[in-house]
């Protein structure tokens, strides 16, 4: 009776796979478990460019040691978070599913980690701030996008007066601040 049992459950294997534990979970955080997972973004999220800042960020925890990428992600957002993990040291991977409650990245550990929330909220930056000509912005845009996101304004510097002296613009709204003598 045991040899039909175990006859019983090869032909299962072999026509079905070894079983999965927990295969929904590992589909949704693209082949981890969720007590792994650091930090997890939607693919809308991940193809938003204010999502590179927080998956920088995720990568510098401790105990991150891998970046995955859902293959949905278009190439040129794909090639950035690979740039990301190459400069951080971590493994990349990227992974074709056709789920649709898939994950777009993944920061994930080897070993779990059990964060209580690990999706967090992308903000989305005003057009003129992600169009911006440069880095360099007058003071009311410059608060403007404090008030925003705190996070974000890190990666702009404030109008300084040799800036306003050459008669350089505000990236964001290009509002030319006195003209400088050179115009």
């Amino acid at each position: 009776m045991s040899d039909k049992n175990e006859l019983e459950r090869t032909l299962e294997y072999a026509l079905k796979g070894v079983p999965q534990i927990k295969p929904e979970e590992k589909r949704k955080w693209l082949g981890e478990f969720r007590e792994r997972i650091i930090l997890g973004l939607s693919v809308e999220q991940a193809k938003k460019t204010e999502a590179l800042h927080i998956v920088k960020e995720g990568l510098k925890d401790s105990m991150a040691e891998m970046l995955i990428v859902n293959n949905n992600i278009p190439m040129e957002t794909t090639s950035k978070y690979m740039k990301i993990a190459k400069e951080m040291d971590k493994e990349y991977r990227s992974v074709a599913t056709d789920a649709k409650e898939a994950m777009g990245v993944v920061v994930a550990s080897r070993t779990a980690v059990d964060r209580e929330n690990v999706v967090p909220e992308v903000k989305e930056l005003p057009e003129k701030f992600k169009n911006a000509k440069h880095k360099e912005l007058c003071k009311e845009c410059y608060e403007e996008l404090k008030a925003i996101d705190p996070e974000a304004v890190k990666a702009f510097k404030k109008q300084s007066f040799i800036d306003k002296f050459f008669g350089l613009y505000c990236g964001a709204c290009e509002k030319d601040i006195d003209g400088g003598p050179l115009m």
